[in-house]
């Protein structure tokens, strides 16, 4: 009968702490606290159920001005704007003093990939002379 002793006292304190787990939490408010209407006719408190609304975390501009990542004024007069906005190929605008203006052609693939020194660039010049 001494084997079955500790066991039996190990179910004991095992069953008495998952019966005292098990006792129901009391979370009504005091007689004297406001409640809402659902609470007074006997229903949950909806309020205090349902989560608060999302809130916008983040706005999107719509007109917001390109700042350019690259800018040189030449002494002859010659501008070079360079963009790099995210997700786009990089766009290089040149405009000379004589009404000239060249631009970049955007790569075909602009999936990122290792560039390769000894092969020749694909992305050529395209020019815009104006009389």
């Amino acid at each position: 009968m001494k084997p079955f002793l500790p066991v039996a006292v190990a179910l004991a304190l095992a069953f008495g702490n998952a019966a005292m787990a098990a006792q129901p939490v009391d979370d009504t408010p005091p007689a004297g606290a406001p409640q809402s209407a659902n609470e007074r006719a006997g229903l949950p408190d909806l309020a205090k159920i349902n989560r608060p609304a999302a809130e916008v975390s983040s706005k999107v501009e719509i007109n917001v001005p390109r700042t350019p990542s690259f800018y040189e004024r030449s002494a002859n007069g010659t501008e070079i704007i360079e963009y790099r906005d995210k997700g786009k190929p990089v766009e290089i605008n040149v405009h000379s003093n004589l009404g000239t203006r060249y631009q970049m052609s955007a790569p075909l693939d602009t999936s990122p990939t290792v560039r390769d020194n000894g092969r020749a660039s694909t992305r050529l010049p395209s020019v815009n002379l104006t009389y």
